[in-house]
């Protein structure tokens, strides 16, 4: 592990089965708690938050959950991803840019419910 703080990457990924605030919100936010806990990451330590849904999810935007949470100074940013045909439907995905001492190949990428295939691809 370096002593200096390096801006990582970290993807995580998660799927509803249904367009409601009420799963999107709870879903969103089960991801940004197992990212902060598997990686150690302070909020202090966040550059910057992007979200992606895939097009079938408009009920909600996901970065409320993250709001909710009380990270009213981080930057986030929601947006709708790539529809592309046959891909994995009702899919929420983050990539949390941080600042930490963790080297690339030690940082825990999570994938929950049907996005386990997504690591395959």
């Amino acid at each position: 592990m370096h002593n200096n703080k390096q801006t990582r990457g970290i993807r995580v990924a998660t799927t509803v089965e249904n367009n409601v605030s009420e799963e999107i919100i709870p879903a969103t936010r089960e991801l940004l708690t197992r990212l902060l806990e598997d990686n150690n990451i302070d909020t202090k330590d966040i550059a910057a938050v992007f979200f992606s849904a895939t097009p079938d999810l408009n009920s909600a935007f996901p970065a409320k959950a993250a709001r909710e949470m009380g990270w009213l100074d981080v930057p986030l940013f929601c947006q709708v991803e790539i529809d592309v045909q046959g891909s994995l439907e009702k899919c929420i995905r983050i990539m949390m840019l941080v600042n930490t001492t963790l080297e690339q190949e030690e940082i825990k990428h999570v994938y929950l419910k049907e996005t386990t295939r997504l690591r395959e691809q």
